[in-house]
């Protein structure tokens, strides 16, 4: 059976942050739209959004089955936040594989897998890993070989070759926010200058920096975009199908050259688009 065959059940956690001004998950986001474009049928549970206790996730994991559960962490939240999180799942999972990812299991997978007991963490970017470990999952296959992933065989840690990047940004299909409570992600931040009467929302146009700053942990070497017209195409789609008028950019490095700049303004002002963006530039 080919992997594009096999359907395969996912559930994505965004832990809770413990406020009520957050950004939309785009890691979760991206990774549920290359797990659909293979077939599988994926779930998200936003502990971020509506502050649910790991009670409800506990009674919400008892009455289903998955294939995987995903959960993405910055170090900051793993004694507080990410370790009971694990535990909960860890003992209402079933057969589940519980994979875990993102800057805080990145850099230290052994610590990390041996602390929490789970399964697998993937290591950097982890959208065609994902889909891999659920191929893996659903043939009975062991994980040797699976690049860019940490696992647990018996007590032994093993930890695989890492995976290259998607070059190509314009390749990946773009956030399933279909799956996410859009209404509360919409309406849940303000932004500087930004009417009370616009709707808000986050998108990635890089991925990487060019910058080497010591306090910053780079998941990945260098830096990739997305073409122009992609851009501003996300752009007309979020904004025919939610209302958006004003525009984030969550790119670790969104000026990285004049050329660019520039191309995206010209095209920008050429566009129809009527909306405002916020993005960051390094001082230099």
């Amino acid at each position: 059976v080919s992997r594009s065959m096999r359907k395969g059940k996912v559930l994505l956690v965004v832990h809770d942050v413990y406020q009520d001004d957050v950004h939309f998950p785009m890691g979760p986001a991206y990774l549920a739209s290359f797990l659909r474009r293979e077939g599988a049928d994926v779930r998200v549970y936003c502990q971020d959004v509506f502050h649910y206790p790991n009670s409800h996730l506990e009674n919400y994991l008892q009455g289903a089955h998955f294939d995987i559960i995903g959960l993405g962490f910055l170090d900051a939240r793993f004694k507080e936040t990410v370790e009971p999180l694990c535990k909960v799942i860890k003992d209402n999972k079933k057969d589940a594989w519980l994979v875990l990812g993102g800057h805080g299991p990145s850099p230290i997978p052994e610590y990390i897998l041996k602390t929490t007991k789970a399964d697998v963490v993937a290591i950097g970017e982890a959208d065609e890993t994902i889909v891999d470990v659920l191929d893996r999952k659903l043939s009975g296959a062991g994980l040797e070989g699976v690049e860019g992933i940490a696992y647990r065989l018996d007590e032994e840690v093993i930890v695989n070759k890492r995976r290259r990047p998607v070059r190509d940004l314009d390749s990946i299909p773009l956030p399933a926010w279909d799956l996410f409570p859009m209404e509360k992600y919409l309406s849940c931040y303000r932004f500087p200058g930004q009417d009370e009467t616009e709707r808000s929302f986050a998108m990635l146009t890089t991925r990487g920096c060019v910058g080497g700053c010591s306090f910053c942990y780079r998941m990945e070497k260098g830096i990739r975009w997305r073409s122009v017209d992609s851009v501003l195409e996300e752009m007309r789609i979020l904004q025919t199908r939610y209302g958006v008028a004003y525009f984030v950019f969550l790119d670790e490095l969104t000026m990285f050259n004049k050329k660019r700049v520039f191309e995206f303004a010209d095209a920008f002002e050429k566009s129809d688009l009527k909306i405002r963006f916020l993005c960051d530039a390094r001082a230099d």
